[in-house]
């Protein structure tokens, strides 16, 4: 094992600790241990320390404090999947006091609102001539309605899956969504064809697939809706919006009955489904194209940045076009720029005590901490205090750090491993440059209409708190100083 691996498993109790794995009885016998991070994980808290002339971060689990019910008698795993699918990303501290009472009545009223929609079911069919020997005692609408059920417990599994990159990715998942619409509806469309004992899984699948379009649009229609409010008028656009699309809904109503009143086979069924689902996609194409918003993403930063270290200049929104794809939100497929990591776990952004030694000394008085990995990635975690400033900050020097260490490792190939001289300098000179020009990069990034109030990219929640204790001070920081560098789940920065 490298000296700077990061130990992730203790050994055994019954077995003296190999050199860089020691065992929590161990660690907490040795009273010369120093505390170095604290990482809250779902609620439970592991602690990173170091031992004397050791290089390796060490680790443990602690009691924790302040679970709900549900996490103290659940599998921790299970508890924070849950968590994850279920709660927003910083949960508490990310919400208003009254999420929790406002969406405890949500739940009632949706549950009870089913069961009403299950009765109503159960009418529409009986009234329709449903009653028959194959629906006694309401099976035919148990059969409907499972369908649902079974679809949406698939949405769950996607929505826990991708739901952070909504907001970053809006125009890409925009076209997934309704290309998943028009699949489930042909999934559906099946069962026209498909044997009785069929309907259902065919049915449950179609269901899940158009529930997730159903999910997609709401999230990614919102982040359209905040773009095109120039004046924070949010609630009247959303108003327009469904007047617009509610007389679009009655009219293709009207359209459709109107389709289906005219004699027709199963195959014309299939022809008309190919060719009103090629103009719906065409429109989801042409909609996403015509969206231009000058908003800040990860990707987008990355380029932005990568042009103005190149050029001393920030780029237009039309100049970034050519070095993008997929509508804007992602990096074109041969670009040479950085991957840089936003808002990374700790345990993931740093091997070593050294890194993170080296990271405190210079960038204590930032709002982000920045390492880099051997593959070239850039990590950045950020402070509980970091604000939309701080990511663009973080962004223009990691950009500018990864440079710096090119600029070394061209000069000694052998340099692509963590080092700490090396990595100092090129932490310390990047920083030097970012203070100088930070503020004009913010100034053309405004000049250049970028909207740099808000920044989107997939954020976790990590967040990391670290001690400031001479925030005036040009004194050196120790060697090896006795932080309490905390890792929380807080909230989302947009």
């Amino acid at each position: 094992m490298h000296p700077y691996t990061v130990s992730r498993r203790h050994s055994s109790p019954n077995q003296p600790p190999s050199t860089n794995t020691v065992h929590p009885k161990n660690i907490d016998a040795d009273n010369k241990s120093t505390t170095l991070l604290t990482e809250i994980v779902h609620g439970r808290i592991r602690v990173y320390k170091h031992l004397p002339n050791s290089t390796t971060l060490i680790w443990d689990w602690i009691p924790s404090t302040g679970l709900s019910f549900f996490e103290k008698i659940l599998p921790r795993r299970l508890a924070a999947y849950l968590r994850a699918l279920f709660l927003p990303v910083g949960y508490p501290e990310s919400v208003h006091p009254t999420y929790a009472k406002v969406h405890f009545w949500q739940f009632l009223e949706t549950y009870v609102g089913s069961m009403v929609g299950v009765l109503c079911t159960e009418a529409m069919l009986t009234s329709l001539g449903v009653e028959a020997s194959a629906a006694a005692g309401g099976a035919v609408a148990i059969e409907w309605v499972l369908k649902d059920g079974f679809g949406e417990i698939g949405k769950l599994f996607f929505i826990q899956r991708f739901a952070k990159s909504f907001d970053s990715h809006p125009k890409s998942w925009k076209i997934v969504g309704e290309a998943s619409s028009l699949f489930g509806s042909f999934v559906q469309l099946l069962t026209v064809v498909a044997p009785a004992s069929a309907f259902l899984p065919l049915a449950s699948f179609g269901y899940a697939c158009r529930s997730i379009h159903f999910s997609i649009w709401a999230a990614t229609h919102m982040t359209f809706t905040r773009n095109f409010a120039l004046q924070g008028n949010v609630g009247d656009l959303v108003a327009k919006d469904d007047s617009q699309m509610t007389v679009a809904d009655l009219f293709g109503l009207v359209s459709g009955v109107g389709l289906i009143s005219l004699p027709y086979s199963t195959t014309a069924l299939f022809i008309m489904f190919f060719i009103l689902g090629s103009l719906h996609y065409f429109s989801t194409l042409r909609l996403v194209w015509e969206a231009q918003f000058e908003v800040l993403n990860g990707s987008k930063l990355v380029l932005i940045s990568d042009t103005f270290l190149r050029t001393n200049r920030v780029p237009s929104m039309k100049e970034l076009k050519p070095r993008e794809s997929w509508f804007g939100e992602s990096i074109r497929l041969g670009e040479k720029v950085p991957t840089v990591v936003l808002g990374d776990a700790v345990r993931k952004a740093f091997d070593s005590v050294a890194q993170v030694q080296l990271a405190l000394d210079l960038l204590r008085k930032e709002n982000y901490l920045i390492s880099r990995k051997s593959d070239g990635r850039i990590c950045v975690v950020f402070h509980t205090d970091a604000t939309e400033m701080d990511v663009i900050k973080a962004v223009l020097n990691s950009i500018r750090f990864q440079h710096d260490l090119s600029v070394n490792a061209s000069r000694e190939p052998n340099q692509m491993m963590f080092s700490s001289f090396h990595d100092r300098i090129a932490l310390k000179s990047s920083h030097e440059w970012t203070e100088a020009n930070f503020p004009k990069f913010v100034t053309e990034l405004a000049d250049k209409d970028w909207q740099s109030d808000a920044v989107f990219w997939g954020d976790s929640g990590y967040r990391v708190d670290w001690t400031r204790p001479f925030p005036e001070s040009d004194q050196v920081v120790p060697p090896l100083p006795c932080l309490d560098v905390r890792v929380i789940n807080t909230r989302s920065l947009v």
